[in-house]
């Protein structure tokens, strides 16, 4: 299955933009409405956000032996604000996270630098991302990697089990002033951050997005994956209003295949340029 390409979905987004009319029940979640960024944006490591750009000033902090304090991990549950990998699954995110700076084989390289799709859940802490409501569904537009989801509120079921997508499945209801939104059917293929902490194409998410007020918007997502991690675990973060409505998104010019990626490539042995 295909997803829309970037011109048809932009046609689809003025459409609903150009004042579309709304049911009831969409007019009274306005509040979800919006262009909103995480209030700690950017999925360098989920367990010490920042964004990747950080990353690299850090590197030349570090060697003038300047030491940085983690941030708080977006992990809730477990306490210990780990992922509770099953062991071969810990000692395969290590070794890919060993790499990060040293990339000498592709599956090295993450792939949202690849200019692959992020995933439902990492698309919504990469940058920034837009909320609109139309009758009987939710619209979620990434800026970058042009992640988006079309999200049926209807009650209709996921689509056959034999499909898998980038973005996975999603599925919407209201409950509350809260959309829950369950996603199912991902390929298993995106990673959640840089520092290649990863899924199955067994995944399931279990989503909440609550308002929190005119200009803030709390999220919680609950990941179930037994074939790679011991438990189901908990992430939250808080996300907060970053555009006027009518701001338009910039072109993010990323493409599979891109180019650039093959010059992250360093040959065995090489040190990376900081």
């Amino acid at each position: 299955m295909k997803q829309l390409g970037p011109a048809l979905f932009a046609l689809l987004l003025a459409q609903v933009c150009a004042g579309q009319q709304t049911t009831p029940a969409a007019d009274a979640h306005t509040g979800l409405e919006g262009v909103w960024t995480a209030e700690v944006a950017g999925t360098y490591d989920l367990t010490d956000p920042r964004g990747g750009e950080i990353r690299v000033e850090e590197v030349a902090q570090a060697a003038k032996g300047v030491v940085r304090k983690p941030n708080p991990s977006r992990i809730v549950d477990p306490p210990s604000g780990k992922i509770p990998y099953q062991p071969w699954a810990e000692a395969k995110q290590k070794y890919l996270q060993s790499q990060v700076d040293n990339p000498i084989r592709p599956e090295h390289i993450d792939t949202q630098n690849r200019c692959l799709p992020d995933g439902a859940l990492r698309d919504l802490l990469h940058g920034g991302f837009r909320i609109i409501l139309m009758p009987g569904y939710v619209l979620i537009a990434g800026e970058e990697n042009y992640g988006f989801r079309i999200i049926p509120l209807d009650g209709r079921p996921h689509i056959g089990k034999e499909l898998s997508l980038w973005m996975g499945d999603s599925r919407g209801r209201w409950d509350g002033n809260s959309l829950l939104v369950d996603v199912t059917n991902s390929n298993g293929k995106p990673r959640l951050d840089m520092v290649a902490n990863f899924y199955s194409d067994a995944v399931h998410f279990t989503e909440r997005f609550t308002p929190l007020g005119s200009d803030e918007l709390g999220y919680e997502v609950t990941v179930e994956d037994p074939r790679i991690y011991t438990r189901p675990w908990k992430l939250a973060a808080r996300f907060k209003r970053a555009h006027p409505n009518d701001y338009e998104f910039f072109e993010d010019a990323c493409h599979e295949g891109e180019h650039s990626a093959d010059k992250m490539l360093l040959s065995p042995g090489a040190q990376p340029k900081n």
